[in-house]
């Protein structure tokens, strides 16, 4: 039998004494004047219960002059906005659709014109939207769309075509074919109302076209409030809380108060705000790189908002996309691929603009090796000293390459298919872990016990070698307590240079296993003299490994 998860049911027991009502809501294929009242409440809600925590100054950045487009909602002209104007702005998916002018407010898409009619209902008259308010054929088109973060940070609301494919979808509901009427599912048992909600709210996100894109995922993450319309319901969120067309229990209900910051938590699960700005650098990386775009040049652009967002609020500027930080290291490196990817050749291959697919970060905050960039005048610089004079704004042009110092010396790697060997031994017992097939470095550490550590390759064009050797950089040495994994950069020569190839990451050989031994993957294993798989080396933990002792201090230039 299948389970299947078919969406929220909430039980609601009413007080004896409250007013509050509870009736089936039916959802229509058109949009109404009560559901825009609605949503008026919720953003009335939000403006005087949480303002100062959705639309904080440390979510917005700095908008000197109003010099950008919008669209007049009253006739759908395309203006300069006037200053101190409020405005909404819409993220959508344009797709492959072409319009010969994008500035011919005679040929808007529908998502466009059904966008101008939600903006004016909620009492905005002017909409920002990306591909008809910036001039594509303007030189000035690269500076408006670095100011993208800006837009939706000082927007009022953002709408958000969560159904759409391309731009002729429309908003669903106001569009009327774009969503069908659904009765709500209503019950009463033993005086607790049962009221079936859909979809929940972030997995009918999560699973639309939009949360796809790559361009979108900044839109979303500084937009502070959130109209999304799918073709079940509207959905609006902000930074704090998420409120459905299908349920119309009063907001206060919704929350429960935090003192320690002022925030409310919902209290309904799997309506978290999806997009909390807050979180750490390397989290919005890893949920970006899961994205798509369109145009590989388009890596660093469509993150560049939230790149200027963490700038502002840490002092955190960045290379080519790889944020850094005088205190905290630099990201340079500090992440692999769980599953092979794609090389874009817009960047290079040390930062993760170079590469499609999706990635995880790993530590970055004791690195061996020391980095150096290289002006475009040909100078030699210190990356501690390019951090120093870009954070007193005086920036040095440099090459997209970098010249790192440290332990390197050649591997061998043997590709290992799981099902042909011998079962791997844990605590003496036969206990089969995760393990993937695919290329192993190998390592030996004593005589008696040799290390295989699973290769995470960038590129997919690399798998299938059965057995290789490749030059390795030691990017860092587990050798503390709070620190147990070695990490090791694999590379291949090109020329006088060289690329990246993938990471190595070695846990501890004496740790105590794991507690996600059987959720994922174990990335190393280790094999004694007589040829037996042991999940830990069984010896005295060795300073000074085999394979560390052939290391030599080398300087490369890595593009």
């Amino acid at each position: 039998m299948r389970r299947r998860h078919m969406g929220h049911v909430i039980a609601i027991e009413p007080l004896l004494d409250s007013s509050v009502s509870l009736k089936p809501r039916l959802i229509r294929n058109e949009i109404n004047f009560e559901v825009f009242d609605l949503i008026k409440e919720w953003m009335t809600y939000c403006n005087q219960n949480h303002l100062d925590v959705c639309k904080s100054d440390k979510l917005t950045t700095s908008q000197d002059s109003q010099d950008f487009k919008v669209i007049r909602c009253c006739d759908g002209e395309i203006i300069t906005a006037p200053a101190g104007c409020s405005y909404a702005a819409l993220s959508y998916v344009w797709g492959d659709i072409e319009y010969p002018d994008p500035n011919d407010h005679k040929k808007l898409p529908q998502v466009v014109i059904d966008s101008i009619k939600v903006a004016s209902e909620l009492g905005c008259h002017y909409l920002w939207v990306d591909r008809h308010c910036i001039n594509q054929n303007d030189p000035d088109k690269k500076k408006q769309i670095q100011r993208m973060d800006e837009i939706y940070s000082k927007a009022d609301f953002t709408i958000i075509d969560a159904a759409g494919t391309d731009c002729t979808y429309g908003l669903a509901g106001v569009t009327p074919s774009r969503r069908t009427d659904q009765p709500q599912g209503y019950a009463q048992v033993n005086g607790v109302n049962l009221i079936y909600l859909g979809t929940p709210p972030a997995d009918k996100i999560r699973a639309s076209r939009w949360a796809s894109r790559g361009w979108t995922y900044q839109e979303g993450v500084l937009s502070h409030k959130r109209i999304f319309f799918t073709n079940e319901q509207v959905i609006f969120q902000c930074n704090t809380m998420t409120c459905q067309e299908s349920f119309s229990l009063h907001t206060n209900a919704l929350h429960s108060e935090i003192h320690s910051n002022k925030r409310k938590k919902p209290t309904l699960p799997d309506t978290e705000p999806l997009f909390p700005i807050d979180n750490d650098i390397g989290s919005h990386l890893m949920e970006f790189s899961k994205r798509d775009l369109k145009y590989d040049k388009d890596s660093l652009n469509a993150f560049l908002g939230i790149l200027n967002v963490y700038r502002k609020n840490h002092g955190c500027i960045h290379l080519l996309g790889n944020p850094l930080n005088a205190r905290n290291g630099n990201m340079i490196n500090a992440w692999y691929h769980p599953k092979p990817g794609t090389r874009k050749f817009d960047f290079p291959s040390w930062s993760w603009t170079g590469w499609k697919g999706a990635i995880k970060m790993t530590s970055y905050k004791n690195r061996d090796p020391t980095l150096r960039l290289v002006t475009t005048d040909g100078d030699s610089i210190p990356l501690d000293e390019y951090i120093d004079k870009s954070n007193a704004n005086y920036l040095r042009a440099v090459k997209p390459v970098i010249e790192m110092r440290g332990r390197m010396t050649k591997l061998s790697f043997e590709l290992v298919k799981w099902g042909l060997e011998q079962p791997i031994h844990r605590n003496r017992i036969v206990n089969e872990p995760k393990v993937e097939d695919g290329p192993w470095a190998i390592l030996p550490l004593t005589k008696e016990i040799t290390c295989y550590s699973f290769l995470y390759l960038d590129n997919e064009a690399l798998t299938g070698l059965c057995r290789f050797q490749l030059p390795v950089m030691v990017l860092e040495l587990g050798t503390t307590l709070d620190n147990k994994y070695t990490i090791i950069l694999a590379l291949r020569e090109t020329g006088d240079t060289f690329e990246r190839v993938g990471l190595i990451t070695i846990r501890d050989a004496f740790e105590s296993d794991s507690e996600k031994w059987n959720t994922e993957p174990k990335p190393t294993v280790y094999k004694d003299r007589t040829g037996k798989w042991i999940t830990k080396a069984l010896i005295p933990k060795p300073r000074d490994p085999i394979w560390l002792r052939e290391t030599k201090q080398m300087t490369i230039t890595l593009q």
